[in-house]
């Protein structure tokens, strides 16, 4: 069972999606995935169906990473210790200017169909309890909201997780307290998050509530299939290194809000 789920919003450059999803698929998930802490991850992009409108027409990231992790803390140290050098290589096509990068807890999870939870879309409810409503708020949507929804047909499964400062990759915490995650194996199921469930919660700070929908980008890929590479996969690794390389494009300055 996982110990957390590394919830990774993203945003390129502008200008360099092709640079960044090169660098991020063929590289940088090689490259967390390799070290000790995690066993899967999966790729999404924001889909162009949304069910929640956004200040300036579009929600602020455009790409989702989930990491399945195990070992929270020794993923996190892995990252300290090997970003930015030869062996976790970074590139200057990520937007470094919004950190969206969190380890969240689960709390609950249920599941429809077992082994076949990677092939849908997501849904993803950022969440953030009124002062002094967490307990309230965890109860609620385990105890009504979470079995309700998962009852309804289109839905493979579904997640509520909480933050916790223990073992973070950045310096700050996130707007989110909880987030929920869910997978669908049909895509009209997202008409459910238009219905009025979550706004009427007494407990959710509803100015900062976000949920956005997801398609999927990649597939799901298993530190399995890293340390036991594919011919295809060892290629495309080769090919976005050369590009790097050639360009010099590798990100040198860790910043300021990257642990050290």
């Amino acid at each position: 069972m996982i110990e957390a789920l590394l919830v990774v919003f993203t945003n390129p450059v502008e200008g360099r999606d092709d640079d960044f999803n090169d660098w991020y698929t063929n590289i940088h998930t090689r490259d967390a995935l390799g070290y000790r802490g995690s066993i899967a991850q999966q790729r999404f992009i924001l889909s162009n169906e949304q069910v929640q409108e956004f200040p300036g027409g579009r929600f602020t990231s455009k790409y989702l990473a989930l990491y399945e992790v195990y070992d929270a803390e020794r993923f996190v140290q892995e990252h300290i210790d090997n970003a930015l050098t030869p062996r976790m290589v970074i590139e200057d096509s990520i937007d470094i200017s919004r950190l969206d990068d969190f380890h969240y807890y689960p709390l609950q999870y249920r599941d429809k169909a077992p082994r076949t939870f990677q092939t849908g879309s997501v849904i993803v409810e950022q969440i953030t309890a009124k002062p002094g409503h967490e307990a309230q708020l965890r109860d609620w949507y385990n105890d009504h909201y979470l079995p309700g929804r998962f009852r309804e047909e289109g839905i493979i499964t579904g997640a509520l997780l909480a933050y916790d400062p223990h073992a973070q990759l950045v310096e700050f915490s996130p707007e989110h307290d909880h987030v929920g995650i869910w997978r669908l194996s049909d895509d009209r199921a997202r008409s459910l998050w238009r219905s009025r469930a979550l706004l009427e919660c007494p407990h959710i700070d509803q100015a900062s509530l976000a949920v956005t929908c997801w398609d999927i980008l990649t597939d799901r890929i298993t530190e399995d299939a890293i340390h036991h590479p594919t011919s295809a996969g060892l290629a495309g690794e080769e090919r976005a290194r050369a590009r790097i390389k050639a360009a010099g494009t590798e990100m040198k300055d860790r910043g300021e809000h990257l642990k050290h």
